[in-house]
């Protein structure tokens, strides 16, 4: 009697491990700024995204800014492995003024899991993104 509620324990302990695996992958990616967010002075407002077609990986973002000041986009193309994710492919656009844009793609294998880590500067402030497919 002991060992099979000791093996009902395990079992659902395993069950619930695996939901909350999936979970947090599911709830990992942010999402994009409300465009009345007045928690910024310069960033005013931002989105991102990544799209995979067969072996290729799509990844765009966009940043705009409340007043002309110096822009940053750098995007990160990481791919999961079993000790967390590494960044597989970054791209990086820069310029100043009142907005940006970033694009790139890459060959990926669609068997792995991937995400988009974005970080948007503008002047002084910064915020960094997760996006998923």
């Amino acid at each position: 009697m002991t060992k099979r509620i000791l093996s009902l324990v395990l079992a659902l302990t395993a069950l619930f491990s695996a939901f909350g695996t999936f979970n947090a992958f599911a709830t990992d990616s942010d999402a994009d700024n409300d465009p009345g967010d007045m928690r910024y002075t310069y960033i005013d407002n931002y989105s991102g995204s990544i799209k995979l077609s067969g072996i290729t990986a799509s990844c765009s973002a966009s940043l705009s800014a409340r007043t002309s000041t110096s822009l940053k986009i750098k995007m990160e193309l990481q791919k999961y492995y079993t000790s967390g994710y590494e960044t597989v492919k970054t791209w990086t656009e820069s310029k100043t003024g009142k907005s940006l844009s970033a694009s790139g793609s890459k060959l990926i294998n669609p068997l792995s899991s991937y995400r988009l880590k974005i970080t948007f500067t503008a002047g002084s402030e910064s915020i960094t993104v997760y996006k998923h497919p």
